[in-house]
C-alpha cells in the first residue's frame, strides 16, 4: 500500500480515504474489476460513495499508472492493479481467469520507426495488451 500512496504523492494527489479504499480493494482481491464491482464492494464500508465518484477515482488512478484499463472482448470496462506505474511496460491478460501480469519488455521502437517511415507520421505513444492463457489456465 505504501508504494501506491507514494505514487499518489509523486503525482501531487491527496491521499483520501476513498482513494485508499479503492487501492486496498485491488490489493486485497488481486483481480480485474469493473467500476460496478468496485462500487458494490466499497458501498459496504463507504455507504455515501456514489458510482460517479468511483468512476472518477478509477480514472485518476489510471492516469497515475496505479491502475490499468483492461481491454475486453465483452465490451466491459475492467481495471487491474499495476505494480510498475513509473516504468514503460505492457500487460499480459489471461482470457480465462482474467489474471493480469506485467511484461517489462518493449520492442516497439523499431516498429514505430517503420510506421513513421511508411506513413510519414510521428508516433507519440502506443498501447499493447497481450492476451492468452496464463501458466495455470493453460
Amino acid at each position: 500500500m505504501d508504494f501506491y500512496l507514494q505514487v499518489l504523492r509523486d503525482n501531487l494527489m491527496k491521499i483520501t480515504p476513498r482513494r485508499k479504499a479503492v487501492i486496498n480493494l485491488f490489493l486485497k482481491n488481486n483481480t480485474q474489476m469493473t467500476p460496478c464491482d468496485v462500487y458494490k464492494n466499497l458501498k459496504r464500508n463507504l455507504p455515501q460513495i456514489g458510482l460517479p465518484t468511483v468512476y472518477r477515482i478509477l480514472d485518476e488512478l489510471k492516469n497515475t499508472g496505479i491502475l490499468i484499463q483492461v481491454l475486453s472482448e465483452d465490451r466491459q470496462l475492467y481495471y487491474s492493479l499495476c505494480s510498475m506505474p513509473d516504468e514503460h511496460h505492457h500487460h499480459f491478460v489471461c482470457t480465462k481467469c482474467k489474471k493480469t501480469e506485467e511484461i517489462d519488455y518493449c520492442n516497439f521502437g523499431r516498429i514505430s520507426q517503420l510506421i513513421e517511415k511508411k506513413l510519414k507520421c510521428k508516433v507519440e505513444s502506443h498501447l499493447l495488451q497481450i492476451k492468452g492463457l496464463c501458466a495455470q489456465c493453460r
